[in-house]
Protein backbone atom coordinates (compact mmCIF):
# COMPACT_ATOMS: atom_id res chain seq x y z
CA UNK A 1 0.00 0.00 0.00
CA UNK A 2 2.92 2.57 0.99
CA UNK A 3 4.45 1.56 -2.46
CA UNK A 4 1.28 2.02 -4.14
CA UNK A 5 1.12 5.67 -3.15
CA UNK A 6 4.75 7.40 -3.68
CA UNK A 7 6.41 6.07 0.07
CA UNK A 8 9.77 3.58 -0.02
CA UNK A 9 9.00 0.81 2.50
CA UNK A 10 11.52 -0.66 3.81
CA UNK A 11 11.06 -3.61 5.96
CA UNK A 12 13.67 -5.26 8.27
CA UNK A 13 15.43 -5.39 11.88
CA UNK A 14 17.67 -2.49 13.40
CA UNK A 15 21.39 -3.46 12.96
CA UNK A 16 23.50 -3.33 16.60
CA UNK A 17 24.74 0.32 15.93
CA UNK A 18 21.23 1.62 14.94
CA UNK A 19 22.29 3.49 12.17
CA UNK A 20 19.75 1.95 9.58
CA UNK A 21 17.25 4.43 11.07
CA UNK A 22 18.48 7.60 9.66
CA UNK A 23 17.64 7.53 6.38
CA UNK A 24 13.84 6.85 6.78
CA UNK A 25 11.08 9.58 7.33
CA UNK A 26 8.84 7.56 9.88
CA UNK A 27 8.91 4.09 11.34
CA UNK A 28 5.66 1.81 11.76
CA UNK A 29 5.55 -0.67 14.69
CA UNK A 30 2.42 -1.33 17.13
CA UNK A 31 5.38 -1.28 20.13
CA UNK A 32 8.21 0.57 21.24
CA UNK A 33 10.28 -1.96 21.99
CA UNK A 34 13.16 -2.24 19.72
CA UNK A 35 16.54 -0.97 19.62
CA UNK A 36 16.13 1.87 17.48
CA UNK A 37 13.72 3.52 19.24
CA UNK A 38 15.61 5.66 21.39
CA UNK A 39 17.67 6.65 18.11
CA UNK A 40 14.58 7.82 16.54
CA UNK A 41 13.15 9.99 19.25
CA UNK A 42 16.54 11.55 19.36
CA UNK A 43 16.37 11.96 15.08
CA UNK A 44 12.68 13.37 15.53
CA UNK A 45 11.92 10.33 13.74
CA UNK A 46 7.93 9.44 14.24
CA UNK A 47 7.28 6.13 15.41
CA UNK A 48 3.62 5.53 14.32
CA UNK A 49 1.30 2.58 14.99
CA UNK A 50 -0.16 1.20 11.67
CA UNK A 51 -3.49 3.04 11.61
CA UNK A 52 -1.20 5.86 11.08
CA UNK A 53 -0.89 4.88 7.49
CA UNK A 54 -4.58 4.21 7.09
CA UNK A 55 -5.41 7.48 8.18
CA UNK A 56 -3.08 9.07 5.94
CA UNK A 57 -4.39 7.28 2.78
CA UNK A 58 -8.02 8.18 3.90
CA UNK A 59 -7.07 11.85 4.64
CA UNK A 60 -5.11 11.62 1.01
CA UNK A 61 -2.49 13.76 3.56
CA UNK A 62 0.04 12.93 6.13
CA UNK A 63 -1.66 12.12 9.42
CA UNK A 64 -0.80 13.73 12.53
CA UNK A 65 1.50 11.43 14.06
CA UNK A 66 1.29 12.66 17.39
CA UNK A 67 -2.75 10.61 17.33
CA UNK A 68 -1.05 7.46 16.17
CA UNK A 69 2.18 6.60 18.73
CA UNK A 70 2.46 3.34 20.32
CA UNK A 71 3.78 5.27 23.25
CA UNK A 72 1.87 3.46 26.24
CA UNK A 73 2.92 6.81 28.07
CA UNK A 74 1.12 8.88 25.91
CA UNK A 75 -2.61 7.02 26.75
CA UNK A 76 -4.39 10.53 25.50
CA UNK A 77 -3.31 9.91 21.79
CA UNK A 78 -6.75 9.69 20.47
CA UNK A 79 -7.92 12.38 22.61
CA UNK A 80 -8.79 15.87 20.53
CA UNK A 81 -9.71 18.35 23.12
CA UNK A 82 -11.54 21.46 23.02
CA UNK A 83 -12.38 23.94 25.68
CA UNK A 84 -15.35 25.67 26.39
CA UNK A 85 -16.62 28.34 29.08
CA UNK A 86 -14.02 27.82 31.73
CA UNK A 87 -11.36 30.13 32.74
CA UNK A 88 -7.89 30.52 30.95
CA UNK A 89 -5.80 29.40 33.77
CA UNK A 90 -7.88 26.02 33.85
CA UNK A 91 -8.09 26.09 30.33
CA UNK A 92 -4.41 26.55 29.90
CA UNK A 93 -3.68 23.70 32.41
CA UNK A 94 -5.76 21.25 30.77
CA UNK A 95 -4.21 22.00 27.46
CA UNK A 96 -1.24 21.02 29.05
CA UNK A 97 -2.27 18.09 30.54
CA UNK A 98 -3.55 16.50 27.64
CA UNK A 99 -0.85 17.43 24.93
CA UNK A 100 1.78 15.98 27.77
CA UNK A 101 0.15 12.86 27.51
CA UNK A 102 -0.23 12.30 23.54
CA UNK A 103 -3.83 14.26 22.86
CA UNK A 104 -4.39 17.59 20.92
CA UNK A 105 -6.46 20.49 21.12
CA UNK A 106 -8.00 22.11 18.96
CA UNK A 107 -9.69 25.84 19.77
CA UNK A 108 -12.92 25.58 17.48
CA UNK A 109 -15.40 22.70 17.44
CA UNK A 110 -14.33 20.96 14.37
CA UNK A 111 -15.84 16.93 13.22
CA UNK A 112 -12.26 15.80 14.84
CA UNK A 113 -12.87 16.84 18.30
CA UNK A 114 -13.77 14.17 20.35
CA UNK A 115 -14.39 15.95 24.23
CA UNK A 116 -15.63 19.09 25.39
CA UNK A 117 -14.48 20.18 28.83
CA UNK A 118 -17.06 22.11 30.26
CA UNK A 119 -18.96 23.64 33.42
CA UNK A 120 -22.16 23.45 31.77
CA UNK A 121 -24.07 22.02 29.27
CA UNK A 122 -25.54 25.39 28.44
CA UNK A 123 -22.69 27.42 26.94
CA UNK A 124 -22.34 27.90 23.10
CA UNK A 125 -20.27 24.77 22.32
CA UNK A 126 -22.58 22.40 24.30
CA UNK A 127 -25.69 23.40 22.89
CA UNK A 128 -23.49 23.47 19.35
CA UNK A 129 -22.88 19.08 20.28
CA UNK A 130 -26.44 18.67 21.44
CA UNK A 131 -27.76 20.59 18.12
CA UNK A 132 -25.61 18.62 15.83
CA UNK A 133 -25.93 15.73 17.73
CA UNK A 134 -21.92 15.40 17.70
CA UNK A 135 -20.37 12.15 19.09
CA UNK A 136 -18.27 14.23 21.60
CA UNK A 137 -18.11 13.79 24.93
CA UNK A 138 -18.68 16.44 27.43
CA UNK A 139 -16.08 16.11 30.15
CA UNK A 140 -16.23 18.41 33.63
CA UNK A 141 -12.29 20.15 34.17
CA UNK A 142 -11.59 17.61 36.62
CA UNK A 143 -11.90 14.67 34.07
Amino acid sequence: MIEEYGGEPSIHESSPDNSDTIGCTHIVSNTINFLAYDLACKAFIPVVKPSWVHTSLIKRKIANPRQHSPDPRLFLNDVVVTCGDIPEGDKDAIIGGVLAKGGIHSSRMTGTVTHLVDLTADSDKARLVRAKNMRVKIVLPHW
